[in-house]
């Protein structure tokens, strides 16, 4: 992640740099907001609970700027590619 933000300031970061830190940052979200839920049982999907909405965003996030299957897409690509593949 710190090497992905040097990158970026440096103005050096390549797509698959970025997919890599979108993936990561998305699936931990959604790990952590579903362990949340867990944690809280039946009230963590209670509208009136903030879990709920933090699990529901997290869903989100894994859509928007691009799904996490279209970001690992774009990593491999970029790894296959210099190979010739």
């Amino acid at each position: 992640m710190n090497d992905a933000v040097a990158r970026a300031e440096k103005g050096v970061m390549s797509d698959a740099d970025a997919a890599m830190v979108k993936v990561y940052c998305a699936e931990m979200l959604g790990k952590i907001a579903d362990d949340a839920v867990q944690i809280f049982g039946g009230m963590g999907l209670m509208e009136e609970m903030p879990i709920q909405r933090f699990w529901r965003d997290s869903r989100l996030e894994r859509i928007w700027d691009g799904t996490s299957e279209i970001q690992r897409h774009i990593i491999t690509r970029s790894i296959l590619r210099p190979l010739g593949a």
